[in-house]
């Protein structure tokens, strides 16, 4: 018999996990658009060749194929790392695209102020996406202990 989680069979957490996939892809191609540098720190920044943008948008999905292909492998049941796949996969976009703009203001003013700064983060995006990424491991964590005790 194949196991359930969630009363949710195996198949349906593939479709959901690939579900997810397509979630992630998506908000990382809209990150990827919007953070558009301005025209005098296009200047000073060292901007990806187009082989290395096309790389890393065919090399994306690949690994994350390859990453359920191996679940296919295991002899355990599927559902549970499926489950945790596709909450990291969704929390990622949910913790970074809402912040993406005041990333992008206070970079370009970091920038503007110091060219050879690096990366420091605003107090609030920080948060936020700490918040989230918290948020959504401590709540998979739970809802898939308590789902995996219940169910014996």
């Amino acid at each position: 018999m194949r196991m359930m989680l969630f009363s949710i069979s195996e198949s349906g957490w593939w479709l959901i996990a690939m579900a997810a996939t397509a979630f992630f892809l998506a908000g990382m191609w809209m990150l990827a658009r919007s953070m558009k540098l301005p025209e005098d720190l296009r200047a000073t920044e060292d901007q990806p060749s187009k082989a290395t943008k096309r790389a890393a948008a065919l090399l994306t999905p690949v690994c994350l194929g390859a990453v359920l292909g191996v679940n296919l492998l295991r002899p355990e049941p599927a559902p549970a790392i499926l489950f945790l796949y596709s909450v990291a996969l969704i929390s990622l976009p949910v913790a970074v695209v809402p912040v993406r703009g005041r990333l992008l203001k206070h970079y370009i003013a970091q920038k503007r102020n110091d060219p050879r700064a690096t990366m420091h983060y605003d107090g609030l995006s920080l948060a936020w996406m700490i918040s989230v990424l918290s948020v959504a491991c401590l709540g998979s964590a739970i809802a898939l202990t308590s789902a995996l005790a219940f169910r014996r």
